[in-house]
């Protein structure tokens, strides 16, 4: 069950040190197996599988790093918008407004100014160089003097699917909280706006229905 502190900060969980090695071995027997595997079987599927999984792999982290990129340039775009209603709304007439909506509304800013620049971290992060392996013309040199070259190929992918694929989580993990901030970014400056905008007419409202409440009130308690 999502808590409220989720909902109002999103964060990942932290990993152990425990779940750390855990998750080394994991790879590691994950990396024997691969070796002791023998690829004579169905070879030239094998090698097809490997390849996809190659692709699927850098499709993974390039998604996640094009994503990050076009949430910094939304960034880059909301900023100008905020300058100008930092200076247009929050102004010398500002300080004679009430002063539960200057404090609803000052709060909304801040909050929405800490989901964007959350938001814009998570991206950095996202964008960040890593530790990324792949076969070279080194190892498929190595591998084509190997009795079955190819069964050598098939296997050298498959490990090095395996050594990016926590990397390439770690990406979407990043990517999925920059999209959580940018979400609050915008669902918390929509309210700022709608408080802005419907701040008159809410007090016109409340003007015109004071009178007729006070009336069923003291017809209440009499």
């Amino acid at each position: 069950m999502t808590s409220v502190r989720q909902i109002l900060w999103p964060s990942l969980s932290v990993e152990s040190r425990l779940e750390a090695v855990e998750l080394a071995l994991h790879v590691w027997r994950d990396r024997d197996l691969i070796k002791k595997v023998d690829w004579s079987k169905d070879t030239e599927i094998a090698l097809e599988q490997a390849r996809l999984l190659v692709d699927q792999e850098s499709d993974r982290k390039r998604s996640a790093e094009s994503k990050a990129s076009i949430y910094l340039a939304v960034i880059a775009a909301i900023v100008p918008v905020l300058s100008s209603l930092l200076t247009d709304f929050f102004a010398d007439d500002f300080t004679k407004l009430p002063a539960l909506f200057q404090a609803v509304t000052i709060g909304l800013f801040v909050l929405g100014m800490l989901y964007l620049a959350a938001s814009g971290i998570w991206s950095f992060r996202t964008l960040a160089v890593s530790a990324h392996t792949r076969v070279d013309a080194a190892d498929i040199a190595k591998i084509w003097m190997e009795e079955r070259p190819v069964h050598g190929l098939v296997r050298d992918l498959l490990i090095s699917t395996r050594l990016n694929h926590s990397g390439a989580n770690k990406k979407m993990d990043y990517i999925r909280m920059a999209h959580e901030f940018l979400l609050r970014t915008f669902l918390t400056f929509a309210a700022l706006l709608l408080v802005i905008v419907l701040r008159e007419p809410l007090a016109a409202a409340a003007s015109f229905a004071m009178p007729w409440l006070s009336r069923v009130w003291a017809a209440a308690i009499a």
